[in-house]
């Protein structure tokens, strides 16, 4: 059985904005480019944000020292030569100000061949240059005037985007640019008609709110029609059966607010304002009793906080550095919402360079949740867990575990071909369910109603693995580089499955 998608390689199809961000930078760190053509523009002095020093953020920067990178060790001032100013060539679209921004070093900041790489990492690991250099050149006063040339990639892209399975089947266009103005800004536009999944999205994310890297804000719209098949219990079916189809209408706005200090201390609170309903279940299905209460639609609302640290930074198609944050989220009458539900979620990523170009990405996620609506239910298969159907498996408690190993294949002058052997593993439980089978809110109406073979506590536990390969190609002038192919083989079932992906990945 063959299930296909081009674009997203995450549940449901939109794009996140903020996943532009993190495309990765192609050029080798090595390189010297000339001089580029263009103006130079003096910058002003930045802020340095290592003046700024929340007492939570303090925390946890102790708590993360002992993983701390290179790049966040103090040096010695010996040797090292105050800045004077900061000039910029940058002929193509990104403002001057943007660069001067992220390479986050201004007149009366100390400077040395050290910092000088590590203006480079910033700038390359911003996803939106081909090529980076930093230098300085000595004053008569015995400072130095800080030299950055960059040249851009493409920033925007037009793409398809195709499902092909027996639970998908459709298309649609996707519009991104990943620096809107040239001042960094992403935006991303989506639309898509198909069996299963349908619906329109929009995004906005600016990384560099007032030009400050520290501060970020995102803003999110969606209407989606969901077509959510509930399947039989076990991960070793040959073919999964169907037993409940629910067609679920829905349309949100969310926003985010996130700040980064020293670099690698991450918080961020986000609300999100939805609306949803529900149509009777599909009559051809075994199961009739409704999944969710037909009627008037339902406000969703939600306020979610995380906290973490993150010193990750993808450069030349590899992602060095560790992602640890926790998250909490509540949906309940004091938010807003006509729901009562909550959900913690603990995400730990982790990439690391071997032999200068391979990569083992590896990525766990805990989430607990309680008291969650059909719709908010965490689901696992499909794009989040390989070699299974799409959202196969339901429940109120996930563990999941994936671990990637990218290595070169070859190159053809802008085009990288990499490849990738992958093991997604994964748990997942409803810690316990209500006698009755059925899970109402305040008014009394049913917002999950559990399929008769449901099951409750960790003994009746899913636990599914799959495993396999794929191919990627990366091209180095494009902000969007990532293409390729995964096979999978569910190691329960023993079916395998290919997986289209384009542009966007579940970082």
């Amino acid at each position: 059985m063959c299930a296909t998608s081009l674009f997203a390689r995450r549940p449901g199809w939109k794009p996140n904005v903020e996943h532009l961000a993190h495309a990765p930078a192609f050029t080798r760190g090595n390189s010297r480019p000339a001089s580029l053509p263009g103006y130079e523009h003096r910058v002003p002095a930045a802020l340095n944000p290592r003046r700024v020093v929340p007492v939570l953020a303090a925390l946890l920067l102790v708590l993360g020292a002992p993983r701390a990178r290179a790049e966040d060790t103090p040096l010695s001032t010996s040797g090292r030569s105050e800045v004077a100013e900061v000039v910029v060539d940058s002929p193509d679209k990104t403002k001057h100000g943007t660069v001067s921004s992220y390479a986050q070093l201004g007149a009366g900041d100390l400077v040395d061949d050290e910092e000088l790489k590590k203006v480079e990492r910033r700038l390359l690991a911003t996803g939106l240059f081909q090529e980076v250099r930093a230098r300085t050149e000595p004053l008569p006063d015995g400072r130095v005037r800080l030299m950055l040339s960059v040249k851009d990639k493409a920033s925007w892209v037009v793409a398809p985007t195709v499902a092909l399975s027996s639970a998908n089947t459709g298309g649609g266009l996707l519009y991104a640019e990943n620096n809107l103005a040239g001042r960094a800004k992403k935006f991303a536009a989506a639309a898509q008609v198909s069996t299963g999944e349908s619906g329109l999205f929009l995004g906005y994310l600016d990384p560099l709110v007032f030009g400050f890297p520290q501060v970020k804000f995102s803003l999110e719209g969606q209407l989606r029609s969901d077509r959510v098949d509930e399947y039989l219990p076990g991960a070793s079916q040959d073919d999964p059966v169907i037993v409940r189809r629910t067609r679920l209408n829905s349309a949100s706005l969310s926003s985010e607010l996130g700040f980064i200090l020293f670099e690698r201390v991450r918080a961020a609170a986000k609300y999100r304002l939805s609306s949803i309903d529900a149509q009777s279940p599909d009559p051809e299905k075994p199961v009739q009793e409704q999944a969710f209460s037909t009627g008037p639609s339902l406000r969703d609302t939600s306020l979610r906080f995380m906290v973490g640290l993150d010193s990750r930074q993808t450069l030349h198609a590899v992602t060095e550095g560790l992602n640890l944050e926790g998250s909490y989220e509540v949906s309940a009458p004091g938010v807003g919402s006509e729901f009562r539900y909550r959900r913690f979620g603990i995400l730990y990523r982790h990439g690391l360079r071997f032999f200068t170009e391979n990569n083992l990405v590896l990525r766990s996620e805990l989430s607990v949740g309680k008291d969650l609506p059909f719709h908010q239910e965490l689901v696992m298969g499909g794009n989040t867990l390989r070699g299974f159907q799409y959202r196969q498996f339901r429940g109120d408690t996930r563990l999941t575990f994936t671990a990637e190993y990218h290595f070169p294949l070859f190159s053809i002058k802008s085009l990288a071909f990499r490849g990738v052997g992958f093991s997604d593993t994964g748990v997942i439980a409803f810690r316990e369910l209500p006698e009755s089978g059925l899970l109402r809110d305040a008014t009394g109406r049913v917002i999950r109603g559990y399929l008769p073979e449901s099951k409750s506590g960790l003994e009746n536990a899913t636990v599914a693995q799959g495993v396999g390969a794929g191919l990627r190609l990366y091209l180095s002038n494009v902000v969007l580089p990532l293409l390729g192919v995964d096979v999978a083989y569910g190691v329960n079932s023993g079916q395998v499955r290919v997986y289209l992906v384009a542009g966007v990945t579940p970082s």
